[in-house]
């Protein structure tokens, strides 16, 4: 017998009684172009996620063991939870000062197209990569002005969260995320994929993405983050017979009229192996959440120990691709690190990047084919 735990339903119950949204008719996408008339660019947006936005890759499916406080110290610092390891980091102290009056400039922008071209002119697409990007730029935005907060549950949720502030003022509506989230996207867009498009802020959310969600490729850039975010244990994972998921679904379980349409959704993305045990699941759970801050420091901004590594050895430890984006990311795009130190959970939570991906890396192997002559002769 398959059976969900009680405060879905319950947050469903919720969400039914909300009262409708006032401006729903005026971001309504059943009023959308069939074809693009205007071209919308999202360049400075992927400059500043290209620049700041560590990728992670896929995870292993490995857990985190209990951090320990490192050489000299007694206190540990930053994230403790079995998934502090996975999904991409933003590297916050570059949102500050200037950084921080660009970003706040894009969102103002974005926030002020609808008022230049309306969007009925716009196609569905381009409705739905923009909604996805004024959220993420407005939420960035938002956390930067307040780091280094590190635990974000509090902070986002709640009556007062942040959330529910009216932020954003589009085509003349006061909107807050909460808005753009439950009652644009969700409601307009009937498909699971769109909530894996939305930052929140922290690890156990889904990824933010190196680039901006362009109209051409927002459903094949959602499909990706829903993908990385189910294989892995942030997203799903089975405990016996039991399917524990993200208070992400949850959050979303408007999208969810069953439970067995939860398990199809996740079983559709996720690996095979772990799909077969998610169809034979005797019950859910939505009891895995991370709230810490994504950030690479992990909202570690004082540490100073002369026992931890510096930028150099950062970068001189990785290779390839994870050597150039962090030298970028630590030297030429952000502020200067001032003594150079860097904290110990972030040299950590790269060691185990590089480690996961040259151990993927060495399982992979090439051997070169040669055909027979028989094999090697022309179609007759």
């Amino acid at each position: 017998m398959i059976s969900v735990v009680r405060s879905i339903f319950v947050w469903m119950t919720c969400v039914a009684a909300t009262p409708a949204f006032a401006s729903e008719q005026l971001f309504e996408p059943s009023k959308y172009a069939e074809s693009e008339s205007i071209s919308i660019s999202y360049d400075d947006w992927s400059y500043v996620l290209k620049a700041t936005v560590f990728e992670a890759g896929r995870s292993d499916r490995s857990y985190a063991a209990p951090p320990e406080p490192g050489v000299g110290r007694r206190i540990i610092k930053g994230n403790t939870a079995s998934t502090r390891f996975e999904g991409n980091r933003l590297y916050f102290p570059a949102f500050e000062g200037k950084n921080l009056e660009a970003v706040l400039r894009i969102r103002a922008e974005l926030a002020a197209m609808p008022d230049a071209v309306p969007m009925a002119e716009w196609t569905k697409n381009q409705q739905l990569a923009y909604w996805l990007n004024l959220y993420n730029v407005t939420l960035i935005s938002e956390l930067a002005k307040r780091y280094p907060e590190q635990e974000l549950r509090s902070l986002l949720y709640g009556k007062r969260g942040l959330l529910d502030r009216k932020l954003l003022k589009v085509a003349g509506v006061k909107l807050s995320l909460n808005d753009i989230h439950h009652h644009i996207i969700l409601e307009n867009w009937d498909d699971p994929l769109v909530i894996y498009g939305l930052f929140h802020g922290y690890v156990g959310c889904a990824n933010i993405r190196p680039e901006a969600y362009t109209a051409d490729k927002v459903w094949e850039q959602l499909k990706e983050n829903a993908i990385d975010f189910i294989n892995s244990n942030r997203g799903a994972r089975m405990r016996d017979e039991v399917l524990e998921v993200s208070t992400l679904y949850e959050e979303n379980a408007a999208l969810f009229p069953s439970v067995e349409a939860l398990k199809s959704h996740i079983a559709a993305y996720a690996d095979p192996a772990f799909a077969t045990r998610v169809q034979g699941a005797s019950q859910i759970k939505a009891s895995v959440k991370d709230y810490y801050i994504a950030d690479l420091f992990q909202g570690v901004v004082n540490d100073t120990n002369p026992n931890e590594g510096n930028a150099s050895a950062v970068v001189h430890g990785l290779r390839g691709r994870d050597a150039t984006l962090v030298a970028d990311m630590f030297v030429s795009k952000m502020r200067p690190l001032g003594s150079g130190n860097i904290p110990q959970v972030a040299l950590e939570y790269l060691g185990k990047i590089r480690e996961k991906k040259a151990a993927r890396e060495g399982q992979v192997s090439v051997e070169e084919y040669v055909a027979s002559e028989e094999e090697a002769k022309p179609d007759e």
